[in-house]
């Protein structure tokens, strides 16, 4: 009887104790994620859910410790970690959100697809799952249905440029290309120092056989990211049309110098001789 009541007693304590070092633990994670050092943030993390013993809990611990392992470039590792939680926590949406960003980003577009609509069973207007299922629908070429998810979320936030300029790709891709270069130049206007806005509209207009607008555009995204290699190279494909040899290869060398290997290039370099 007494062995029962002394047990009874030290129960408390005992998690007391654990919810102790499990704060610490994760304390001491923050505290490295502040310091950019990621790896002793994640050792944290892990300490931190072994001292935790409550699901609410230990599924927070887990999505901070995929959320770590993401940033570290260890994918695998962190799809595991969200999967755990949401074994713990089932459909919850930011960590299906993190889950399916972590697919992305290994090319699993297929499971990342079924997270993200598993987000938007539960939350129909979040925006960056609908942004996402877009961008995947334009992978498999399934237009009108990334078109539907774009403007269902331009209904929620009409100024989202990204959505804007997936329309405007999508407009390219179905052949509508002047609808395509007025929506570049309507984001344009709103930031005109946007390379990639440049570029974008530099593509459209190549295929419009604007050569010559198109190269202003180039011109434009280079003076504003001169260290981007692949900017280099789309001008030196402009200056292969324009048959302007000596300035494409000139463009090729640049992009070389940058960091891109000349054996990528080999094809264009040969259009230049």
């Amino acid at each position: 009887m007494k062995r029962m009541l002394l047990t009874y007693l030290m129960l408390p304590m005992m998690l007391f104790v654990q919810a102790q070092q499990q704060g610490q633990w994760a304390d001491k994670a923050f505290a490295y994620i502040a310091q950019d050092s990621l790896r002793q943030a994640e050792e944290c993390f892990t300490k931190a859910i072994e001292s935790t013993t409550t699901t609410a809990q230990r599924a927070m611990l887990l999505s901070n410790l995929g959320t770590v392992q993401r940033r570290r470039g260890r994918l695998h590792e962190a799809i595991e970690s969200y999967t755990q939680a949401l074994a713990l926590v089932p459909l919850d949406a930011t960590l299906l959100m993190h889950r399916a960003t972590a697919y992305m980003a290994l090319g699993n577009d297929d499971k990342a697809y079924t997270d993200l609509c598993n987000v938007l069973d539960k939350q129909s207007d979040n925006v960056e799952a609908l942004y996402y299922r877009a961008f995947i629908y334009t992978n498999r070429h399934e237009y009108g249905a990334a078109r539907a998810d774009y403007k269902r979320l331009l209904t929620i936030d009409p100024d989202h440029n990204n959505a804007l300029l997936g329309l405007a790709l999508l407009d390219q891709r179905e052949g509508r290309l002047q609808a395509a270069e007025l929506q570049l130049t309507v984001l344009l206007e709103r930031e005109p120092d946007n390379a990639t806005y440049l570029q974008a509209r530099a593509d459209i207009l190549v295929e419009q056989q604007l050569f010559d607008l198109a190269l202003l555009d180039l011109e434009a995204a280079i003076m504003l990211e001169p260290g981007d290699a692949h900017l280099y190279v789309a001008r030196a494909e402009l200056y292969l049309k324009m048959k302007r040899r000596t300035a494409a290869k000139a463009d090729l060398d640049s992009a070389v110098a940058l960091g891109l290997p000349r054996r990528a290039l080999t094809e264009l370099y040969a259009q230049c001789e």
